[in-house]
């Protein structure tokens, strides 16, 4: 079966934000798009990630000791 890919966007990020996470996803090899925003100040960072079909673990510190 093969994984299913979807987009994360990152908004409102400054220029420098937007450089660093672009330089950062692709060293990974993972797919990314940069875009202005309308009001021509800060960007927004689309990214493909892979889905998961599970959902996150909740942490530990969060569980209830009487239900373990």
């Amino acid at each position: 079966m093969a994984m299913k890919y979807s987009w994360f966007q990152h908004t409102e990020c400054t220029t420098e934000q937007a450089d660093e996470l672009v330089a950062k996803y692709r060293a990974r090899g993972i797919a990314t798009e940069r875009s202005l925003n309308q009001n021509l100040i800060t960007w927004t960072v689309s990214v493909r990630l892979p889905e998961s079909s599970k959902s996150p673990r909740t942490p530990r510190s969060f569980q209830q000791k009487i239900w373990s």
